[in-house]
């Protein structure tokens, strides 16, 4: 089983259909749940992902979803959208609704209530599941940054006993 996709480039090489890429996308948003650091959640959205458009069906769509969706964080971020994101292929070619339902006022709703990246990408939906729980101060560290941190803590407080005992060992010599 390979690790959830970290970033909009990871979903879009590992889907070879639309469900695929639904499944990807799901995963992916369940790790930006995870995450509280702005920095890593710019990154996720920062390099540009390949076109799924002549890759399958509805791979316009997915293109449009992508760009709307790194267009929507940047924006939550308060920083610029990545310039891939107005690139061309990257609005669907014709309007999507997020309803298959018949009913007028469902497409409404969708028309009414869609952000605005969405809007301009032809995508239509009442809502978008954007997860992001954004904390001020330092980002949480998993254990492997916390072990660097503190090996590179040791090392330092090592020398600088080194540096003194070589200083403590001068002062006794020069006696």
């Amino acid at each position: 089983m390979s690790p959830r996709p970290t970033t909009l480039c990871h979903v879009a090489e590992r889907s070879d259909s639309l469900e695929d890429f639904g499944r990807h996308f799901r995963d992916w948003l369940h790790e930006l749940r995870q995450w509280s650091s702005r920095p890593r959640v710019a990154r996720a959205v920062r390099d540009e992902p390949p076109l799924l458009a002549g890759k399958f069906a509805g791979g316009g769509v997915a293109d449009a979803w992508l760009a709307a969706y790194a267009e929507e964080i940047s924006r939550r971020l308060a920083r610029p959208a990545p310039a891939w994101a107005a690139g061309q292929g990257r609005v669907s070619a014709e309007p999507w609704f997020a309803t298959t339902s018949p009913q007028p006022a469902l497409r409404w709703a969708a028309l009414r209530d869609s952000p605005g990246p969405f809007k301009r990408r032809n995508l239509y939906t009442a809502g978008i599941d954007l997860p992001l729980a954004l904390r001020a101060g330092r980002p949480a560290k998993d254990d492997a940054e916390k072990r660097r941190v503190n090996a590179e803590r040791q090392r330092r407080f090592r020398a600088r006993r080194r540096a003194d005992w070589r200083r403590l060992q001068a002062l006794l010599a020069g006696r």
